[in-house]
């Protein structure tokens, strides 16, 4: 075999290791959002958040995302609590900025030609 061919070998078995690990981390994810499972524990939450377990544990540590610790071991979230969170926490895109921007600079040309300054 060419060296060429032996390279589009590696890459198609590369391809499809990638296809296969991305199939599994879908399935579990299906498997989190299809269970109905509502409480989550610190490894599916992070699952479904697409962050690093270790990342998420800091987020408690620091209290920044709402969770519970019942017996004061295991650390839980709500799902619904983990997306407001996530909705809370929304950053604005520049058309919104400039639209509020306008909006206030409107407001406040009002108020000076009421005010008659």
């Amino acid at each position: 075999m060419s060296e060429n061919k032996k390279t589009n070998v590696q890459k198609d078995t590369d391809l499809h290791q990638q296809v296969e690990e991305l199939k599994e981390r879908m399935k579990a994810m299906e498997n989190i959002l299809d269970n109905g499972k509502e409480i989550l524990t610190v490894e599916e939450a992070a699952k479904f958040m697409g962050i690093a377990r270790s990342s998420l544990y800091k987020m408690t540590s620091d209290q920044l995302i709402p969770f519970y610790r019942p017996n004061g071991k295991m650390i839980y979230f709500e799902k619904s609590e983990i997306l407001a969170w996530i909705r809370r926490n929304r950053q604005s895109s520049k058309a919104e900025i400039q639209e509020a921007a306008i909006m206030h600079e409107q407001k406040l040309g009002m108020r000076s030609a009421q005010t008659g300054r």
